[in-house]
């Protein structure tokens, strides 16, 4: 019987950071993930820039003509993250992402995103992103407000904090603004265009557990599947707090 442990998932963790950031200058990014009950799971990432936030990123990117978010660095980063058994993401194009990563361990991401976020935060446990496992089920949590959604911004790395930055991002600043403020914000720096890229923006994440989903919230469940469309404005902005979970069951015999 496996141990029950609970703890930060710093492997979804990551990546769903990651995305976040992504999405904001994506048309739709969209995370597809199987976890299994060894505690191996694969990832599969697939984003693009829309064409006026590729312009606006191009411009503030310091890369001199080169991938706004670059594979090779991202391949690099992930691959020394304890756990991490491959990670093969490439540059499809100025601004689109996609590939894989593989996870041999999350249990080693466990203790990994213990001790990450408390170097940096002296001593906080890391509350966004977390994870139940036992012999009778399980369960995943992504529990997001305007205090620990910064919290998500300590495993990125500071080019990509960089670009919610410039985007004025809630999520950074910690500023308490209401979504159709903020998108008018945008648009008196950046333009209706940039700000109406952002309004159409959602964030599609596709999970499959090691058992048949029990319950869902802020999603829908079928069999061991749950999916889950965030709006891009709700996560940069973070008014009110977002909260998604699943719980599931073992496979009865």
């Amino acid at each position: 019987m496996s141990a029950k442990y609970k703890a930060s998932l710093l492997c979804l963790g990551a990546l769903f950071t990651f995305l976040i950031l992504t999405v904001c200058v994506s048309c739709g990014a969209r995370l597809d993930g199987e976890i299994h009950s060894d505690s191996r799971a694969e990832f599969t990432l697939k984003s693009a820039l829309l064409p006026n936030m590729e312009r606006l990123l191009t411009s503030l990117s310091e890369k001199g003509g080169g991938p706004v978010f670059d594979a090779a660095l991202l391949n690099r980063s992930f691959a020394a993250i304890q756990g991490v058994e491959a990670s093969a993401l490439r540059n499809t194009g100025q601004g689109g992402l996609e590939g894989g990563i593989v996870i041999s361990s999350m249990a080693r991401f466990l203790n990994s995103a213990a001790d990450t976020v408390s170097q940096k935060t002296g001593g906080k446990k890391f509350s966004a992103i977390v994870w139940e496992h036992s012999a009778s089920g399980g369960s995943l949590t992504i529990d997001l407000n305007i205090n620990n959604g910064q919290e998500l911004l300590l495993l990125v790395s500071p080019d990509l904090v960089d670009y919610l930055s410039a985007l004025m991002a809630p999520i950074v600043t910690g500023e308490v603004i209401g979504r159709d403020a903020y998108l008018e914000l945008v648009a008196s720096v950046y333009g209706k265009a940039i700000a109406d890229e952002i309004r159409g923006a959602n964030f599609l994440l596709n999970l499959d557990f090691p058992g048949p989903v029990e319950s869902v919230k802020g999603g829908t469940g079928k069999g061991s599947h749950a999916k889950f469309t965030i709006p891009l404005t709700d996560l940069l902005v973070l008014d009110a707090p977002l909260r998604y979970e699943v719980r599931w069951t073992p496979w009865r015999s």
